[in-house]
């Protein structure tokens, strides 16, 4: 059976009086002071552009503004407030209160950690890790026509502290580098108190914490009005448990696991609703609400489930030589670009430590010429070998000259030193095409200026030397994982070198087709400094998957986002279009992805009048959110899950299977690119699917097309051969962001280098 968990609400389509009062210049006010003034007894909400709409909840309570008289199904966002406000009214009667006001979250008394604790043994009432229950209320508008509100429940756990921090200083915890924060009162005495975080303890000063990176110019505060972060939950466990504590959390780890798998998930959400069901609510007072079943094809009127088609992989000019598997494609023709002369011989310069330079050799020795050469298998099934060939014969390539550099330890002063008689020789005529890099896996938990790999990358990059890390821990691994490891380490080398691994056979849409990715990061030092993004991250592909260019602006703040987008999208589509031959009349498809926000109307009307300036085209374009962050869970009860042989367990159960999307409305759809196979831990659960929501300012507009183009953009990355949860389209631009914000932490980092020769490649993967 496949499910939604969507449970549709049922009330009476009956008129209601409601007071309507103009939202103006000063709206914004008016509107929280009304929320402020009148919380219990009425329901506020703006309504369009213009106006703002006063619901009486109370028996007692007037209309406030104009009084008129409105259908609740021709209101459904305010009728599903109206909802929302109920269930908070009802928990807040049996003296409970919500983490937040959507969705609605409740912390259950069921504590994961007590269930963990072995006979004898028992955690502090204020230590635990408890159930989460999340309600969204949202109107969901069906493709069909139908319209309706639903509740959309979800589980999952949280860490609960209920300690000050000069209690846990009295029980003998240390509160060394831990962040601190107020718990802040709500304006709604539904809602709970908020965290906010004021800085980390530096040091401790009596009944005072002295702290760092510290907000609001609070260099120190009283110990017993500040609460610990959450981050202190696994050193809590550590001091309370001692020996037992590393027993405790492998148990807490699988009663988590238990909970996120399908069959766990499904019973608890259900729970919910059963709930929800056997109790009565009222909208407003005389017009009562409930709640029904999931949502499910066995009812007859569950939007069907549709297969995206998988990608065809093209790995000539001609596209005479295609598979519908871009690795056994690869390993049968060869690459897109093979033989071209450019890539024959590459010149690569290995930095590693000195200890580790034998390890390196041998694995390396793998990489590029032997391949890895898989044991006998006891049981008669030979697992699969990812890297049978080795690099240079899958993309027929020459041996390339390999000279290393050593460093004398670990630290980033000696990769400093390695790089940089690496880049001497560089620039005495003798050119690296790029560079691979030894790293260590506690490297990543490095701060920038301390990182070895970032020093390495900045170096190389600053003489547009593109670079491949790879860790000691990997050269160590055995055959099986390693074969997997070197087949991705592979790939996106020679796509670093400028190769074209494969393209993609386009779908047809019979004009010029670009799809252009949006990507953002978020640079902060420490949690609460100054918080800059990385916006304007564009990056053009072709229909065929051809990665065309990215451009970037400098790092500037969110109100800046809409002048810096439209300052790259110009340049950018410039670039593409004399470098694609656009002739006047051709038809052009633009097709836009973005992951951190929604586009508002603002967005989208400047992007328009932008896409005027190329007028002697016929252009149509699409704006389309792929959301990961959403209540919709989609189950397919008849899917038993995958066999994870290294864990010998399920994971996976209830997830439909990778590539099928579900019609939500004529604007959105729901796609799973995580299928039972592609779960990669069983304590990961079941996964939820994109969001795929096309903006109605948008001229071209079949869902299933774009749908489809995500999902084949899934299939496509140049950095992995696994399947990826995220289309390139997206993947890339965050990858390009987030590596150029970590490298602007470092105070000799020159962003304009990127806009040079190694900006026009894929350096970021």
């Amino acid at each position: 059976m496949k499910l939604l968990n969507f449970s549709p609400i049922r009330f009476d389509d009956q008129e209601i009086t409601i007071g309507r009062l103009p939202y103006e210049n000063d709206g914004a006010q008016v509107l929280r002071d009304l929320r402020d003034q009148h919380r219990g007894t009425h329901v506020v909400r703006r309504e369009g552009p213009d106006s703002i709409l006063t619901v009486p909840v109370a028996p007692e309570a007037e209309p406030i503004g104009e009084i008129e008289t409105i259908r609740l199904a021709d209101h459904l966002g305010l009728t599903a407030e109206l909802i929302r406000s109920a269930l908070l009214n009802r928990l807040a009667e049996l003296g409970g209160t919500s983490r937040d006001y959507e969705p609605i979250e409740v912390v259950s008394d069921k504590d994961l950690l007590r269930l963990s604790c072995p006979p004898g043994i028992a955690p502090p009432d204020w230590l635990g890790l408890r159930i989460l229950y999340e309600v969204s209320i949202r109107p969901i508008f069906f493709a069909d026509g139908r319209q309706f509100i639903a509740a959309m429940p979800n589980v999952r756990t949280t860490r609960v502290i209920d300690r000050t921090a000069a209690d846990l200083l009295a029980d003998g915890i240390s509160l060394k580098d831990v962040y601190v924060g107020r718990m802040i009162p709500r304006k709604d005495s539904r809602i709970a108190p908020r965290f906010k975080p004021v800085g980390y303890v530096r040091s401790v000063d009596g009944s005072r914490l002295l702290l760092g990176d510290f907000r609001d110019g609070a260099e120190a505060v009283e110990a017993s009005e500040v609460w610990p972060a959450k981050d202190l939950f696994g050193t809590c466990l550590s001091h309370l448990f001692k020996q037992d504590a590393r027993r405790i959390k492998h148990a807490l780890e699988c009663q988590q696991s238990a909970l996120k798998q399908g069959p766990a998930q499904l019973e608890r959400i259900e729970s919910v609703v059963a709930k929800l069901r056997s109790r009565e609510f009222e909208l407003v007072p005389g017009v009562p609400f409930t709640f029904g079943s999931f949502l499910n094809d066995a009812a007859g009127d569950f939007p069907p489930l549709i297969p995206a088609p998988r990608p065809v992989y093209v790995f000539d000019g001609p596209a005479s030589k295609t598979h519908d598997s871009h690795d056994q494609g690869l390993n049968t023709f060869g690459p897109y670009t093979a033989n071209a002369g450019s890539l024959a011989a590459p010149k690569l310069c290995v930095v590693c430590q000195r200890s580790y330079k034998a390890e390196v050799e041998q694995f390396l020795h793998k990489f590029f010429s032997s391949g890895v050469i898989l044991p006998q298998s006891r049981n008669g099934k030979q697992p699969r070998n990812y890297f049978e060939k080795a690099f240079c014969r899958k993309y027929e390539l020459r041996v390339p000259d390999v000279q290393y550099f050593l460093t004398e330890g670990s630290s980033a002063e000696a990769y400093h030193v390695a790089c940089q008689e690496a880049l001497e020789q560089h620039g005495n005529g003798q050119p690296w095409n790029a560079a691979l890099v030894q790293i260590e896996e506690a490297f990543h938990k490095l701060p920038p200026q301390c990182n070895p790999y970032l020093v390495s990358k900045s170096m190389f990059q600053s003489h547009h030397v593109p670079v491949q890390q790879f860790k000691i821990e990997t050269t160590r691994k055995s055959p099986v994982p390693l074969s997997c490891c070197l087949n991705s380490i592979g790939l996106a080398t020679y796509a670093k070198l400028g190769g074209t691994p494969w393209l993609m056979k386009s779908g047809g849409s019979g004009c010029h087709e670009l799809i252009i990715g949006l990507g953002s990061a978020e640079i902060v030092e420490g949690r609460l400094g100054k918080r800059e993004r990385f916006v304007g991250v564009t990056t053009i592909f072709g229909a065929d998957g051809s990665y065309h260019l990215y451009n970037t602006s400098k790092a500037v703040f969110a109100d800046r986002y809409q002048g810096a987008l439209l300052s790259t999208l110009r340049t950018a589509i410039e670039s593409v279009r004399t470098g694609l031959n656009w002739r006047p009349g051709d038809q052009v498809l633009l097709v836009f992805h973005a992951k951190f926000k929604k586009f508002s109307n603002k967005e989208v009307q400047a992007v328009a009048e932008l896409i005027r300036e190329f007028r002697q085209y016929d252009v149509k374009y699409a704006f389309l959110h792929v959301n990961e962050r959403h209540p919709y869970m989609l189950f397919d009860t008849e899917e038993k899950g995958a066999w994870d042989a290294e864990r010998r367990c399920t994971k996976g159960q209830y997830a439909p299977a990778r590539g099928q999307y579900l019609r939500l409305g004529t604007r959105e759809t729901l796609l799973s690119l995580i299928g039972p196979k592609d779960v990669k831990r069983p304590e990961n659960g079941t996964p939820r699917p994109l969001l795929l929501s096309l903006h109605p300012g948008s001229t071209f507009v079949n869902m299933d097309y774009l749908t489809e183009q995500v999902f084949a953009f899934a299939c496509h990355s140049w950095r992995t051969f696994l399947p990826i949860s995220l289309p390139v389209t997206i993947q890339y631009p965050n990858l390009i962001a987030n590596s150029l914000g970590s490298l602007s932490r470092l105070p000799w980092w020159n962003p304009d280098i990127m806009l040079g020769q190694i900006g026009k490649g894929l350096w970021f993967l």
